[in-house]
């Protein structure tokens, strides 16, 4: 049967009254229907069986819940089949390995503006002082960039500043750079990574401006502190990167270059920095290789740690 077919017959026997009182006893009915589902697998789990009658049980409660959602699609004018067609395209998106093609931010002329296709780091952990601090150190092509453009800024050849975890706790907070790491290799994109290895658009139109400028930078540092701190409660599993997360992360993003990449390349993205993370943390530092021709991270355990 149709569902909007469904959903017209079942206004037969639809008697809630005006729109505000059927919608409020749509909701109710839904929540009351799915508590019946559960309760009839509460059976099975306590029983350690599968008592009779369960699946008809299940079968007529799943109907009564059916019911409820077409009167509540129905008072509201939705169509149930392009409800069920845009959740069928939102969990294949989520779900799929294709990213797509790596989109081409450095499609310009002016190579010292452009992300290396690869990139070498060493994480270094100090535990000197009264904290552990992280340092990042370049290798090998990404090395020579960078220290040209610490030396134009009169400083040390080091990427980025000596992190501690800012916290009165011991969370990792310190490695949080591979995230940074993560949005380049995957997504193509960090403002923050192309302001530390001097990789700006400055001569491509409205690009450092715009997309690699303080508002972008500031976006990309809350994001990557939002994503840590809804994955901390799991201690950073990635099987909690859920569709509610990444539904913010694209949120935040709305107005930057990076907006149109998929739902997929996100999760790949934080599922490969949270793997690393968890691996640097545990390791107490380590060596990590970023191939944005294969959009992969590698991490290489060969810490170095300073006491």
């Amino acid at each position: 049967m149709d569902l909007n077919e469904y959903m017209r017959r079942s206004a037969d026997t639809d008697q809630m009254g005006n729109q505000e009182e059927a919608v409020k006893l749509a909701l109710l009915g839904i929540a009351g229907e799915a508590g019946s589902v559960v309760s009839e697998g509460k059976k099975w789990f306590r029983d350690n069986k599968l008592s009779q009658g369960l699946e008809e049980n299940v079968r007529e409660e799943l109907g009564d819940l059916l019911w409820y959602v077409a009167s509540l699609a129905r008072r509201l004018k939705m169509d149930l089949n392009q409800i069920l067609e845009a959740n069928l395209q939102k969990t294949k998106e989520f779900w799929s390995s294709d990213m797509g093609l790596l989109p081409d931010y450095d499609d310009h002329d002016f190579p010292k503006q452009k992300f290396l296709r690869n990139m070498e780091v060493r994480f270094v952990e100090n535990h000197s002082g009264q904290m552990a601090i992280v340092k990042m150190e370049p290798l090998g092509e990404l090395a020579s960039r960078v220290q040209e453009e610490e030396l134009r800024k009169h400083k040390k050849a080091q990427l980025g500043d000596d992190l501690d975890d800012n916290s009165i706790m011991d969370d990792g907070y310190r490695y949080h750079d591979i995230i940074h790491l993560a949005h380049a290799t995957v997504l193509g994109w960090s403002p923050v990574l192309r302001a530390l290895m001097g990789a700006q658009r400055r001569e491509v139109g409205e690009k450092d401006r715009v997309e690699d400028g303080a508002r972008a930078k500031a976006i990309e540092e809350g994001l990557a502190a939002f994503v840590f701190n809804y994955l901390e409660p799991y201690d950073y599993d990635v099987k909690h990167i859920d569709w509610t997360l990444l539904k913010h992360v694209r949120r935040t993003v709305m107005d930057l270059e990076v907006s149109s990449q998929p739902l997929a390349a996100w999760r790949h993205a934080y599922e490969q920095a949270f793997t690393i993370f968890l691996q640097l943390r545990d390791n107490r530092g380590g060596h990590v290789k970023c191939d944005l021709g294969k959009r992969q991270l590698a991490f290489f355990n060969e810490p170095q740690v300073t006491e």
